[in-house]
């Protein structure tokens, strides 16, 4: 485990450094973000195809819905 050095008025203090360790790498963390951009994008368009009534329903308004819909995929 590695430490980091701290002082405090001479005297020396040990510390774990700890920190976030990335277990997907570089490929893992693209094909994640692929689907969550898949994801967003079939949701989007399942909001945009509801008709009013459900809209009302579930407390949104049309115009919200048109603003979510119109964003692009990458976009949250």
């Amino acid at each position: 485990m590695a430490t980091r050095t701290y002082t405090n008025g001479g005297n020396m203090q040990f510390a774990p450094v700890t920190g976030h360790v990335d277990n997907q790498g570089i490929l893992g963390s693209i094909a994640s973000t692929i689907l969550n951009w898949q994801e967003r994008a079939s949701m989007r368009h399942q909001l945009a195809s509801l008709d009013k009534e459900y809209l009302n329903d579930m407390g949104l308004s049309t115009s919200a819905v048109k603003l979510e819909t119109s964003k692009s995929f990458w976009q949250s």
